[in-house]
């Protein structure tokens, strides 16, 4: 059976953004990466007044970046807080009765039908996607079974092209490394956490504690680094909600708390303490920020 998207999902443009004190989350294309939501650097402000109810995120809400050369759709499973849609977004509701949100955002992203979709765009300098050619856009239905199983194999494929990605931007960095490490005269590198400890490195190609995805929850891989000095500390989103201070190695976080300021906070006074490197995750698991407290092989002059 093939249906339109407007029978089986409801369809709606986003808000303008407004400024001044608020908590109010507005999503905008920037903050839909890898085919994920991160609302990190997310603009906030207050809610809007007239389009709050046709703006507003809810959870199984599929958001299409209806600007630029590519409208990929990001499913958001869950939301935590007020999460508005802006201007340059469409939302897409699914009638999960007879549509999994999650067949509907891998049927969205196939290239036949991003192909589709782009025959619809405007031609100016920005093209734009109407949402019109959306809500008419043909969706096969098959039934609820198949909708699963053909969803599930979306999410292995994402995630296969996400380590391939990843593998693949660590081997260029340990090349550069060695091609500066033969210009220089220096020792290669080696798999040894030794060398690791000896020179951190900032874009987290470290042997040692670094942060890995495990159904999509970050954890930390272990470390072979002292427990008397040195080594990391992480600021990691924990599994139940909330923000983990963990040391890198252990199988259990230092302290919990409710905010990501308050772990940053209690994570920091350790790793001072510690004198270990910190480093400060985003909710997909990427470091944002590394700090080092005292741990510098090459501690400045003066």
């Amino acid at each position: 059976m093939v249906v339109k998207l407007r029978d089986i999902a409801e369809v709606r443009a986003g808000s303008v953004p407004l400024t001044g004190p608020g908590d109010a989350v507005y999503v905008q294309a920037r903050n839909l990466r890898g085919g994920t939501l991160s609302i990190d650097d997310a603009v906030r402000g207050p809610a809007p007044v007239r389009a709050a109810d046709r703006a507003r995120i809810a959870g199984n809400d599929l958001i299409v970046n209806s600007r630029g050369q590519s409208n990929r759709a990001v499913l958001v499973p869950d939301v935590d807080g007020e999460l508005f849609a802006s201007l340059d977004l469409l939302l897409v509701r699914p009638q999960t009765g007879r549509v999994l949100p999650a067949f509907l955002a891998a049927y969205l992203n196939l290239p036949s039908t991003q192909a589709t979709l782009a025959e619809h765009r405007t031609t100016a300098t920005l093209p734009r996607l109407p949402i019109e050619a959306l809500t008419e856009l043909a969706i096969p239905l098959p039934d609820i079974a198949k909708q699963a199983a053909i969803a599930a194999l979306a999410e292995e494929a994402r995630r296969e092209r996400s380590l391939v990605q990843d593998l693949m931007g660590r081997r260029e960095r340990l090349l550069d490394e060695i091609l500066r490490r033969a210009a220089e005269g220096a020792p290669m590198p080696s798999w040894r956490s030794a060398w690791a400890s000896e020179r951190p490195d900032p874009s987290e190609a470290v042997v040692g504690a670094v942060s890995t995805l495990t159904n999509g929850v970050p954890t930390m891989a272990k470390s072979s680094g002292s427990s008397k000095g040195g080594g990391t500390r992480h600021v990691v989103p924990a599994p139940g909600g909330g923000w983990n201070n963990v040391r890198g190695g252990a199988s259990r976080a230092s302290s919990h708390h409710d905010t990501k300021q308050d772990a940053v906070d209690a994570a920091r006074k350790q790793s001072r303490a510690e004198h270990s490197e910190l480093k400060i995750h985003n909710r997909d698991g990427r470091i944002a920020q590394s700090d080092s407290h005292g741990n510098d092989p090459v501690p400045p002059k003066g």
